[in-house]
């Protein structure tokens, strides 16, 4: 689930290491792309989150809604990704958004891990990068894969079932202030889902910007764990939420279904509930 830039290093010239910069900014859509032409780990390739990791939002969705899964396959078609593939996807932001291309990657079968630090350790160790358009590389065949991928996505309809069925319990991804609502320049609404528990994902990282030991993860998300129950996660869109999916996973507990429309579409749905009401009125 995760690889050393040590680790990388070694490996970089193994045709079967694939790279991914998903660098991404939600105030500057383009940001991250320059960013990859101005600098990247070598033989890097660039994958856009809002492009190439969701499809468009729509009144019915969150902001970063899943692809549909033949778009996806076909992205990682023209990524040069085949069944024998190493994927390694980085960022600058901790696996911020590197963890929602390693989450989706897995649900098609292909093995991906993440670079503990991203390119900010990477540069801190004095290693290699390169600049301009990505190395040459070829679409690949398409990879052979179950199409009921994406399965571990749970939708609005299963959030609002769960408050009769108890089967999971809600664990938000976002910083405390906006989890409390003191604090929302995003979405319209500003709050949490009810009965939520929050876990910033920035609490997986040490002070290095590299995940916690697997030990130090396990007890400090079994402290939020009651009753047993699974949870499922989320945040904003849908996008931090596999970090804390991750940093589960490098603990040893395999939870990982998120809830992708996540607040921007909760919050959606509490307008729509507000207009209805004034409507009524």
């Amino acid at each position: 689930m995760l690889i050393s830039s040590d680790e990388l290093i070694s490996q970089l010239r193994d045709t079967n290491v694939v790279v991914l910069d998903s660098r991404f900014y939600l105030s500057d859509h383009n940001k991250g792309r320059q960013l990859f032409l101005e600098s990247h780990i070598p033989n890097a390739r660039f994958v856009d989150l809002h492009t190439q990791l969701s499809s468009e939002e729509t009144e019915e969705t969150g902001r970063h809604p899943l692809p549909s899964i033949e778009d996806f396959i076909e992205t990682v078609q023209l990524l040069g990704i085949t069944q024998d593939s190493l994927v390694v996807v980085y960022d600058d932001m901790g696996g911020a958004i590197a963890s929602r291309c390693w989450w989706m990657l897995n649900q098609l079968g292909v093995r991906a891990c993440v670079l503990d630090g991203g390119i900010t350790r990477w540069l801190q160790k004095g290693l290699p990068i390169e600049s301009g358009e990505a190395t040459s590389f070829s679409a690949v065949d398409k990879i052979k894969c179950d199409l009921t991928a994406f399965s571990l996505s749970v939708d609005e309809q299963d959030v609002i079932q769960n408050y009769e069925l108890n089967q999971f319990c809600l664990l938000d991804a976002r910083a405390e202030e906006r989890f409390s609502g003191e604090v929302e320049t995003i979405d319209p609404v500003a709050g949490h889902i009810p009965g939520a528990k929050n876990r910033p994902f920035s609490e997986n990282l040490d002070s290095n910007g590299c995940f916690k030991s697997p030990k130090l993860l396990k007890e400090e998300f079994e402290a939020l764990m009651e009753n047993e129950l699974p949870f499922v996660h989320y945040c904003g869109s849908g996008v931090t939420a596999c970090h804390n999916v991750l940093a589960l996973n490098i603990a040893g507990i395999e939870q990982n279904k998120v809830f992708v429309g996540s607040w921007s579409l909760w919050s959606k749905r509490m307008m729509r509930l507000v207009i209805q009401s004034q409507e009524d009125v």
